[in-house]
C-alpha cells in the first residue's frame, strides 16, 4: 500500500517561494479588489450567498478556494457540490454563488488571481445565521461537536400531572472525507486485478479514479464499483500499459482527499514513494498553498 504524503507546514513557505519562481506570467487585476482585508458577508441559513470577485482582464487565471480545497479553477469546477456555481454577469466577473447555504458553509473563501509578478488574493468570510425557533423549549448545546458525538439523544419532559414524555433526536455530524485504506496490487499480464480505496465521511463520499491527469470511466476493460464508503477499480485483462500509478479521489460537500495506488508487475519493487494527485498547474498549487498558509 502506498500512503499519502502529508506536507510539513514548516517547509510550506519555502515550497511556496520555489513555486512562485516557476509561475508563468499573467495579466494584472484591479488592485481595489485585492489589496484589502477580509470582507464579511452574513447570510441566513437556506438563502443564496454570492461572493464577489472582479478581475481586470478576462484572460487572467482565476481560482476560488476555501479551507477544504479548490472550488473552481478557471471555468473548471473541482467541487462536487451541486449548490456551487459561478456568477458571471459580465466577462470580468468571477463571483461564486452558493445556493441553500448551510452552517457548514461558514468560513473563509479566497479568490486567487495570477498576476504578472505574484498571485493576488481577495478573501471573503461567509457568516451563516441559523434559523430562529419559537416556543417554550429547552436546548442542548454541544460546543465544538465531534463525529464521535453523533447518535441518538433523548429529551424528557415531565410534571406532576402526567407521566414523562420522551422524544429521541438523532444528531448527525458531517465531516470531510478521510482515506482509511488504499490497497495497491500485484498483477500478471492477462489476469484480472483490482485496486481498492476506502474513505470515511458524512455525507458519504463520491469516488473518482484518475490515471495521471485523466479521469477513468468504466470502459475498455476497466470497471469501477463504488458503494458507501469504498470503491474499487478492476482491470479485467492486465496489459503492460496498465502498470503504474493511479489516484483514488474521495469527496463530499465538505472537502476532498486522495490516495495513490500502484498496479505493479510481479517481482518489482513495491515501495514506490510519493502521493500521486491530480495534475495541478503551478500557479494553482501556489494559490492553494497561500490559502493554507493564511488559514483560509
Amino acid at each position: 500500500m502506498v500512503g499519502r504524503v502529508q506536507p510539513d507546514r514548516k517547509q510550506l513557505p519555502l515550497v511556496l517561494l520555489r513555486l512562485l519562481c516557476l509561475l508563468p506570467t499573467g495579466l494584472p487585476v484591479r488592485s481595489v479588489d485585492f489589496n484589502r482585508g477580509t470582507d464579511n458577508i452574513t447570510v441566513r441559513q437556506g438563502d443564496t450567498a454570492i461572493l464577489r470577485c472582479v478581475v481586470e482582464d478576462k484572460n487572467s487565471k482565476v481560482a476560488w478556494l476555501n479551507r477544504s480545497g479548490i472550488i473552481f479553477a478557471g471555468h473548471d469546477k473541482w467541487s462536487l457540490d451541486p449548490r456551487v456555481e459561478l456568477e458571471k454577469r459580465h466577462s470580468l466577473e468571477y463571483s461564486l454563488r452558493i445556493q441553500k447555504v448551510d452552517v457548514y458553509d461558514e468560513g473563509s473563501y479566497t479568490c486567487s488571481v495570477q498576476t504578472q509578478h505574484e498571485p493576488k488574493t481577495s478573501q471573503v468570510y461567509l457568516i451563516v445565521q441559523g434559523r430562529e425557533f419559537e416556543g417554550e423549549e429547552e436546548y442542548l448545546e454541544i460546543l465544538g461537536i465531534t463525529r464521535e458525538q453523533s447518535g441518538k439523544y433523548e429529551c424528557k419532559a415531565a410534571n406532576e400531572v402526567s407521566s414523562a414524555d420522551v422524544k429521541q433526536v438523532k444528531v448527525t455530524v458531517n465531516y470531510p472525507p478521510t482515506i482509511t485504506e488504499s490497497k495497491s496490487n500485484e498483477a500478471t499480464t492477462g489476469r484480472q486485478a483490482s485496486l481498492k480505496c476506502e474513505a470515511s465521511a458524512v455525507p458519504a463520499p463520491d469516488f473518482e479514479w484518475y490515471r495521471d491527469d485523466t479521469r477513468i470511466n468504466s470502459a475498455n476493460g476497466l470497471e469501477i464499483k463504488s458503494t458507501e464508503g469504498q470503491s474499487s477499480l478492476t482491470v479485467t485483462n492486465v496489459t503492460e500499459e496498465h502498470y503504474g500509478n493511479y489516484t483514488c479521489v474521495a469527496a463530499n460537500k465538505l472537502g476532498v482527499t486522495n490516495a495513490s495506488l500502484v498496479l505493479f508487475r510481479p517481482g518489482s519493487v513495491r515501495g514506490i514513494n510519493g502521493s500521486i494527485s491530480l495534475a495541478v498547474p503551478l500557479w494553482l498549487l501556489a494559490a492553494s498553498l497561500l490559502c493554507l498558509l493564511s488559514k483560509c
